[in-house]
């Protein structure tokens, strides 16, 4: 629908980008009135974000974004319903101002009754509109309509990365050997002899955006539903590289609206991020290239190219991968914005990739190769901002919620899916990581909140670059109240709403208050009465063994740092084998066990080698001589081939000599038997050569 009688209510109705107000509209035919408190969003830009224009020869200029360009704000909406006086706080709110006065214009989500509202200008609808959308009419003057979840026909298959599908399905689920009786998901996992199967070949899907390997919770993800163990007890940041291809360009009338418009989109699914796992997104670096595609790309930026049927969505993950690689930078992840998809595929992401520096290379399942790095692949949709949630969920570790083909199929036995609850498998479509949009997808799932939770806990996934809410600098002059502790400012609990129940904090002055020399909201090692807690108060719980406690100090407000165990040293009880490895007291087979256990009634789960960092485990349930690829990595630091350790997947520091031991120990069942039977055979050899050289002698005797 249309929206109607906007009104910014401020003196002269403008605003500026560190302005507070509020927004009022009509929607619903009139019907019901809705108002949005809004303040500045400073998370969404950090104090050194910049913005480089590619060329289409590869040319690259730069220039800092200035903030005051960017009026993108934060809020809650209320809803006022017909013949009623009062306003009803309905959920969050994010918008992007473009246009002030008495005709405004903007963009921007916000929720009513759970339910997701989209606003876009008429010109951007139409870019992004489906063919069976109501058709917004061409104006002199540019407009705004509104468009809910729920407006998608339920009978409409709109998926985020399943795009304009018949039906929402998976091509490897009409494979023969999926449905065969013999298929060992429909025998309950009976004794089977196979050599080694790869899990997406032996459970009968992958996942539809492609993200089947990299680092996962590497637990039973069952059993952390709706946990928040391993998420931030404070406020974090994920600063976030954002580049724009030449097609993605292409679509607005100038750069300026190429960068509020990806600041729109991270606005939005920040709030999602914040509420979920208690860490907000932030752009630190956007590139945008020109709007005309090169003929041929640039070996700078071989992802800068114009969408064709010989380069797909993942040529271009690998494409910007690689160039992602180069930069030895401390962003979070870096995000490629596109309008090329390939049928249906509209997101693709490698998993659990946060963090992570530079890029690594394997083989595919094609006899290619794949660029690993901290990266994803969103194209432009009319729930563009979901996508690259749902991608950015991926990167943090998260799998898909499960669906109907994923509970039948053996996907989630193979912890590769995220139930709905312990006893329900199928989470009805409901939450942003389903693999297709549904008109209630406007949350992260129980699972998958359980699912990144315990994958930053364990340190399966890293966080080491996510940054503290403390001391940050913006790129714009300090803001109070904008829940930001920078610098000058003692504490920032957001403004007079965000401080009702704070008394450590002066919402006017962002100053601790008379008597306080802390904030708990933002520290660690303060009590609820503003002090610093007494030294040796435990501020961060020990996890094992490998993770000791960390304590406070009795005179600051802040938890020393999180000190680990070294990788490799020993741990557990004698005997056990294991040792520590990012923290976690372990070894390969107790990391199989810990994944696969759901699969076996047994404790005879192993790591089929001592070799690689993929993670290949092996039971006498999941048949003989069997070695199953799980697409999940070991711990970075569990020991590799050769005495090295894993970082990332990859085997680093490992030595020739161990390398050859290494190899003896996996294959001394095979390497035993062959040397003893050769040596048996050469041992023979050698007496029967005696024996016959004896009789040799014996006949010239005789003849003698």
């Amino acid at each position: 629908s249309r929206l109607d009688n906007p009104v910014i209510h401020t003196a002269s109705n403008r605003v500026h980008a560190y302005s507070e107000f509020d927004l009022t509209f009509l929607l619903h035919d009139q019907k019901d009135k809705i108002r949005i408190v809004l303040e500045p969003n400073l998370d969404v830009l950090s104090d050194s974000a910049v913005v480089r224009y590619l060329g289409p020869d590869g040319s690259m200029t730069e220039e800092k974004i200035q903030r005051s360009d960017h009026k993108v704000f934060k809020g809650h909406a209320f809803v006022q319903h017909p013949h009623h006086s009062e306003w009803i706080n309905s959920g969050w709110a994010r918008i992007t101002v473009f246009r002030d006065g008495p005709r405004p214009l903007f963009e921007g989500t916000f929720r009513v009754n759970g339910n997701h509202h989209h606003i876009q200008t008429s010109s951007n609808y139409r870019q992004t509109q489906h063919e069976d959308d109501p058709t917004a009419d061409f104006a002199e003057d540019e407009y705004m309509v509104v468009w809910r979840d729920s407006d998608i026909k339920s009978n409409y298959d709109v998926s985020e990365l399943k795009r304009g599908l018949d039906e929402n399905s998976c091509s490897s689920d009409m494979l023969n050997f999926n449905n065969e009786d013999e298929h060992p998901v429909h025998k309950g996992l009976d004794l089977r002899d196979m050599s080694a199967v790869d899990a997406k070949d032996l459970f009968g899907r992958d996942q539809i955006d492609g993200t089947t390997t990299g680092n996962g919770a590497g637990v039973n993800l069952a059993q952390s539903i709706g946990s928040t163990q391993g998420c931030p007890t404070t406020r974090k940041i994920a600063l976030v590289g954002i580049a724009a291809d030449c097609t993605y360009t292409a679509q607005f009338a100038n750069k300026s609206d190429v960068r509020s418009h990806i600041v729109q989109q991270v606005s939005s699914a920040s709030a999602l991020f914040e509420s979920s796992f208690n860490i907000s997104l932030g752009i630190q670096n956007l590139t945008i290239s020109d709007a005309t595609c090169p003929g041929t790309p640039p070996e700078s930026a071989k992802w800068n190219v114009a969408c064709s049927d010989s380069v797909t969505i993942t040529n271009r993950l690998n494409l910007f991968s690689e160039w992602r690689g180069r930069f030895n930078d401390t962003n979070a992840y870096w995000t490629l914005m596109s309008t090329c998809n390939t049928d249906a595929a509209v997101g693709l992401a490698w998993l659990g990739q946060l963090c992570s520096q530079g890029s690594g290379t394997q083989a595919d399942s094609s006899g290619g190769n794949e660029t690993i790095a901290g990266a994803n692949v969103v194209v432009r949709t009319s729930t563009e901002w979901q996508v690259f949630a749902h991608e950015s969920g991926h990167t943090f570790g998260a799998f898909h919620d499960c669906t109907p083909d994923t509970c039948s199929d053996g996907t989630v036995s193979m912890q590769k899916c995220c139930p709905l609850s312990t006893s329900t498998c199928n989470a009805n479509g409901a939450f942003i990581m389903n693999p297709s949009t549904s008109d209630s997808a406007t949350q992260f799932s129980p699972c998958t909140i359980g699912n990144i939770c315990s994958a930053l806990g364990r340190n399966s996934v890293r966080s080491s670059c996510l940054t503290n809410n403390k001391n940050v600098v913006t790129i714009s002059p300090s803001q109070c109240g904008n829940g930001i502790v920078e610098a000058g400012e003692d504490c920032d609990c957001g403004g007079e709403e965000g401080c009702v129940n704070n008394n450590c904090c002066d919402p006017g002055t962002c100053k601790f208050k008379t008597t306080a020399v802390c904030d708990p909201t933002n520290e660690d090692c303060c009590t609820a009465q503003c002090q610093f807690k007494s030294s040796g108060s435990v501020c961060r719980e020990s996890t094992g063994s490998c993770d000791p406690q960390e304590t406070c100090s009795g005179n600051s407000g802040t938890c020393p740092a999180d000190v680990k165990a070294a990788d490799g040293q020993a741990c557990g009880a004698s005997g056990e084998g294991l040792t520590c490895a990012s923290g976690q007291c372990t070894s390969r087979d107790l990391q199989c066990r810990t994944l696969v256990g759901s699969l076996t009634n047994n404790n005879d789960t192993s790591a089929c080698d001592s070799q690689t960092c993929q993670l290949r485990c092996a039971s006498s349930q999941l048949g003989p001589n069997a070695c199953y690829d799980m697409q999940q990595h070991f711990l970075d630091g569990t020991p590799c081939q050769g005495g090295g350790k894993c970082d990332n997947g990859q085997c680093k520091g490992s030595s020739f000599t161990d390398q050859v031991g290494s190899f003896f120990n996996d294959n001394k069942n095979i390497i035993i038997p062959v040397v003893s039977a050769v040596g048996g055979i050469i041992v023979l050899g050698l007496l029967c050569c005696i024996i016959s050289s004896c009789r040799r002698r014996a006949r010239r005797r005789k003849i003698a």
